[in-house]
């Protein structure tokens, strides 16, 4: 009997063994053709929230037959690796089952929808039909918010590139540059090479308009997806597709030239659904061949220069003809009707104010005489007969004989920059009308200035107009390098009421085409 017993209790004793032993193998070990995917170590998470277009990186690894994949993905056909999304929630429209990625480790911009997703990745072995997955929680924020937009050219083409950091952003926590943005959400950049690109808010929807020398479209703030059109934005559409320019005014209007012939929109009258009223017939009147310009502020429908005439002329509000200014007052600084000029570049400066209202802002446009020789207007296209407020002679001025490629201006103070192809310079016109001693930055070896602008909104600071933080503080030069073709973005905070550049400020950013224009996007 005592026999039996220690029988018995050796077999139970070796059954427990066995089956612990069996256990731990179950964790440790694994048949030689099983798929085993491992999201330990490199910072991998089970749930992620990432702006749109930005990068998701999930470093996964896949391990078959006890070897690791990665890296050797050829020597396995018999597996497919891919990465899907599925919409959670009851948010409409209903988002449709998605593969955004194929192969193993992910690392791609997200140009996904603004919601609550579920992330699936998966290893399906074609032989045998065995998959392995992993899910991941992913949510997707309207990354596209507040910015700097850049518009470049690259192979012909056109496309925007933003900028965030705090001094754009303060509520941005790391600093995000995105590149491609047309191609990436829409799957194509725009034809032609860039002209204007614009946050307009006369409207609703608020539209980014976006302009080349072949197309112009309103696209979504945030997705950058196509709302408008070319052909959309006009009530009947021009045979001849070649935007020149477009701005829009504070005063709930805009105009475009397209073709050397300039059309308007006045949305005052009609409401603010831009699917209600759209640009008109081309004006009609006496003029020449037109600047690709206009003014930032008017109390106009239009304000254009006849390179021909060398004359402003104007298309006053309610009206669809091309007209001269009124007779002007004999203590103007130069006569509007009778320039005489080539109009080289502009941006709008100090406020204009009456009755402690601010009702627009001085032009300050560089123009050029026939010789070459240079002069900064300042002009009122608030007003009637005293339009021509100063005029200075730039003869003082350095680096001039490379010719003007851009300027900005600022209102906290008589603030003006413009830039040479090599140089930036700080013009003093209401004191020593000077640039002092030269250059205040110099550009790299192989780089050409392409682009200046200080960082502030198209309207202005009249009622209503939205005002960036750090207005006339943030300092953007663009330049070129064309044996790299590629594009940077230099950022720079400066004296709103000197103008001083801080050069220990500097920032750059990389990776565009060449720039032609750039400017604040509203959140």
């Amino acid at each position: 009997m005592d026999m039996l017993k220690y029988i018995l209790l050796t077999v139970v004793t070796c059954l427990s063994l066995w089956g612990c032993y069996d256990d731990k193998g179950n964790y440790d070990y694994h048949d030689l053709d099983e798929i085993v995917i491992d999201s330990t170590g490199a910072g991998i998470l089970a749930n992620y929230s990432v702006n749109r277009l930005d990068v998701l990186d999930i470093p996964i690894k896949v391990y078959f037959k006890g070897k690791l994949v990665n890296g050797s993905e050829d020597l396995y056909p018999e597996l497919e690796c891919n990465w899907v999304v599925y919409q959670q929630g009851t948010d409409v429209p209903i988002a449709g089952r998605d593969t955004i990625a194929e192969g193993i480790e992910l690392s791609l911009p997200l140009n996904l929808d603004a919601r609550q997703w579920e992330l699936v990745f998966t290893v399906l072995n074609k032989e045998t039909g065995v998959r392995a997955f992993m899910k991941f929680g992913l949510k997707v924020n309207a990354g596209l918010s507040e910015g700097w937009m850049v518009l470049y050219e690259r192979d012909g083409k056109t496309d925007v590139g933003i900028l965030a950091n705090k001094r754009i952003a303060p509520n941005v926590v790391n600093e995000q540059v995105w590149v491609d943005v047309f191609e990436t959400f829409t799957g194509a950049s725009l034809e032609g090479e860039p002209v204007r690109l614009l946050y307009s808010k006369v409207t609703k929807p608020e539209v980014v308009m976006a302009v080349t020398k072949k197309d112009m479209v309103a696209v979504d703030p945030l997705s950058f997806t196509k709302l408008y059109s070319f052909d959309a934005l006009f009530w009947t559409a021009p045979e001849v597709k070649a935007p020149r320019y477009y701005t829009a005014f504070y005063n709930k209007r805009e105009m475009v030239i397209n073709d050397g012939k300039v059309h308007t929109a006045n949305y005052t009258t009609s409401g603010s659904d831009r699917s209600s009223i759209h640009f008109g017939a081309p004006c009609y009147g006496g003029y020449g061949r037109l600047a690709n310009w206009s003014p930032t502020t008017s109390s106009y429908s239009a304000v254009l220069y006849d390179e021909v005439q060398q004359c402003f002329k104007c298309v006053k509000a309610n009206s669809s003809e091309v007209s001269d200014f009124p007779a002007q007052d004999a203590a103007v600084a130069f006569d509007c009707k009778n320039v005489g000029l080539e109009l080289v570049a502009s941006d709008y400066g100090r406020a204009i104010m009456s009755s402690g209202f601010v009702m627009g802002h001085y032009e300050d446009i560089v123009m050029r005489d026939a010789t070459g020789h240079y002069y900064l207007l300042i002009a009122d296209f608030s007003s009637q007969t005293m339009v021509g407020v100063g005029k200075y002679d730039m003869g003082r001025c350095e680096g001039l004989s490379d010719g003007i490629v851009s300027v900005a201006a600022g209102y906290k103070g008589e603030i003006f920059y413009y830039a040479t192809g090599n140089g930036l310079y700080l013009y003093d016109y209401k004191g020593t009308n000077t640039t002092g001693d030269g250059p205040v930055w110099n550009v790299p070896t192989g780089e050409q200035i392409t682009c200046i602008r200080l960082q502030k909104y198209c309207y202005g600071t009249t009622m209503m107009a939205p005002i960036p933080v750090n207005d006339c503080e943030v300092l953007y030069v663009a330049t070129y390098n064309e044996k790299e073709g590629n594009g940077t973005v230099y950022q720079f905070m400066v004296d709103p009421s000197s103008g001083a550049v801080d050069k220990g400020s500097l920032l750059s950013f990389s990776g565009f085409g060449k720039i032609k224009d750039m400017g604040w996007k509203i959140e």
